[in-house]
């Protein structure tokens, strides 16, 4: 397990992308956003997040400002409007590659400075944002799932 603070930055993005689901870039933009919002700096933030998935207390306010955070990643910024002529991905394309999406987050979520893990989740969000013409990768995955249930 991590043990100093840029360790922890690095667990606290990884853990940020397994669990949001975001790109690296996103899930630093989350950890910066919350550390601002909950005034502490992001290693502070970072190892209040590891101390807390080992059962030890985090910063009160580091809580609800990680939420807000993850909250505000989730909410479009423009509503989407698909163009009328708008081609579907074949199915068993999707359905292959959120398998691959939901082996690389559980890999990810077991060891999340894993930089390997990190690339293999990036490229299944990427190939994901492509499949379902989305650059959003929450929304991504959410499209995706809801493309193959329906």
């Amino acid at each position: 397990m991590p043990a100093g603070p840029k360790e922890a930055v690095a667990w606290a993005v990884g853990t940020l992308m397994a669990m949001v689901p975001a790109p690296a870039r996103e899930a630093e933009r989350i950890l910066s956003a919350a550390a601002a919002q909950a005034d502490l700096p992001e290693t502070m933030l970072a190892q209040g997040m590891l101390a807390d998935s080992r059962g030890r207390p985090a910063p009160a306010r580091a809580e609800p400002a990680l939420r807000q955070a993850v909250q505000a990643t989730r909410t479009p910024r423009t509503p989407k409007t698909p163009p009328a002529s708008l081609l579907l991905p074949l199915k068993a394309d999707v359905e292959m590659a959120l398998g691959r999406f939901f082996d690389a987050r559980l890999r990810l979520a077991a060891a999340p400075a894993d930089e390997a893990a990190r690339r293999a989740f990036e490229d299944c969000l990427f190939t994901l944002g492509v499949l379902m013409a989305e650059p959003c990768a929450y929304a991504a995955v959410h499209d995706a799932v809801q493309y193959t249930e329906g």
